[in-house]
């Protein structure tokens, strides 16, 4: 099977006109209960009749179980409205209340049908960049993976690819709350060019030396900053919306897993010393075999590629 890019041009020119679009908005100022009682009648019975109440009793719990355990919360909830992206493909889903929503390629969203009375609930699984408009009397929640993000008005990416193990959430302007929902107490507040990854400590990688990470089972929240490369200005946590793969000083490990979702491959190393290693850049036209060859001209590495499964290793010297 031939690699293909990731989008077309006309994909391409959509997703930077809705950016534009976005950006230039200002959203940001934008069951169960049941009693019983039993009559002094029903005390002074007996026999049957006390057991035909705690049978009854009995099969309501067994039944109610039955039918509301092992459900996702969703699923209680209202009727949801679906937007799916696969192929490539991007989507701009412009929701009932004026808030926008740009979803990248893989990615699932859902909101409720009846989205903005009363209640603004979003779940996602994949990636999207967010223009939320502003509506202090109904708040709005993204619902990723294990993490909830709860917003008034603002603009922000959040990525929650099911196969990442981690929820990346970072915020362009306004304000977010972000908690896991294994440990609601503990909620961080995110404030413009802020970043935060959210994930067992066996998954999350801290960009600060130095740091202490708890047990490997264990939530962790990484903070970090938003920056801006400073060869073109490009934003790395939100340049696929203008179809870039973006990195800065990202070490080779992490920058191989964008590269499988962007390429549609797998990459495997054979030197752990080549995945420490970190680039800065951004790839738009290059096909997978043009970005690696870039790649070597700053660190030496051979590889080869075999349907497409991606195999990086040492440089061989002689």
């Amino acid at each position: 099977i031939p690699l293909q890019s990731m989008s077309s041009e006309a994909d391409e020119v959509k997703s930077l006109d809705a950016l534009q679009l976005l950006i230039k908005m200002d959203n940001t100022d934008a069951i169960f209960k049941s009693t019983m009682e039993l009559s002094k009648q029903a005390k002074r019975k007996k026999g049957f009749y006390a057991l035909g109440i705690t049978t009854a009793l009995a099969i309501m719990v067994s039944a109610w179980f039955i039918t509301n355990t092992d459900k996702p919360a969703a699923s209680l909830s209202v009727p949801l409205n679906e937007v799916v992206t696969s192929g490539g493909s991007k989507s701009t889903v412009h929701l009932p209340d004026g808030s926008s929503v740009i979803l990248n390629t893989g990615s699932k969203l859902s909101y409720n049908k009846d989205f903005g009375v009363g209640t603004r609930e979003i779940y996602l699984s994949g990636e999207a960049f967010f223009d939320i408009a502003r509506n202090e009397k109904v708040p709005l929640t993204v619902h990723a993976g294990d993490v909830d993000i709860s917003v008034k008005g603002t603009i922000f990416n959040v990525k929650a690819y099911a196969e990442d193990s981690t929820v990346e959430a970072s915020l362009i302007k306004g304000a977010i709350e972000v908690f896991s929902k294994n440990d609601r107490e503990r909620k961080i507040l995110l404030r413009p060019n802020e970043k935060i990854v959210i994930g067992k400590a066996a998954n999350v990688k801290s960009s600060e030396k130095n740091v202490p990470l708890p047990s490997p089972k264990e939530d962790v929240f990484v903070l970090g900053k938003i920056k801006t490369n400073p060869s073109d200005s490009t934003i790395s946590e939100i340049a696929w919306i203008q179809n870039k793969l973006a990195f800065y000083k990202e070490p080779f490990s992490s920058l191989a897993q964008k590269m499988e979702s962007w390429y549609n491959v797998s990459v495997q190393f054979n030197d752990e010393k080549l995945e420490k290693i970190t680039f800065t850049g951004s790839f738009e036209k290059e096909d997978i075999i043009e970005a690696l060859d870039a790649l070597r001209q700053i660190t030496p590495f051979e590889y080869r590629v075999e349907n497409r499964n991606v195999i990086i290793g040492k440089a061989d010297r002689n």
